[in-house]
């Protein structure tokens, strides 16, 4: 069986955890990064909307909703060819 010298050993498992703290840091910035680009991405999505006067996704989804009650209103009033 083979033996490591314990210095070796104390070498390698400082290393080691040195490199676990490393990795923690780049985890936690990871996950900072990550959450500013989905704020940035969210942002040029408003602004990009608002370049071209596109309605956002939520006031799209309130135009269609008011568009099926203004069908639904026609129809109830007879005009139920033209829709």
């Amino acid at each position: 069986m083979k033996t490591v010298a314990m210095d070796v050993f104390a070498k390698l498992r400082k290393e080691l955890r040195e490199l676990e703290r490393q990795n923690e840091e780049l985890r936690s910035r990871n996950a900072e990064l990550e959450r500013r680009l989905t704020d940035l991405h969210g942002e040029y999505t408003m602004l990009r909307y608002r370049l071209k006067e596109l309605p956002s996704a939520t006031e799209f989804l309130k135009l269609r909703q008011e568009l099926v009650a203004l069908k639904k209103e026609l129809r109830n009033r007879g005009w139920k060819d033209l829709i």
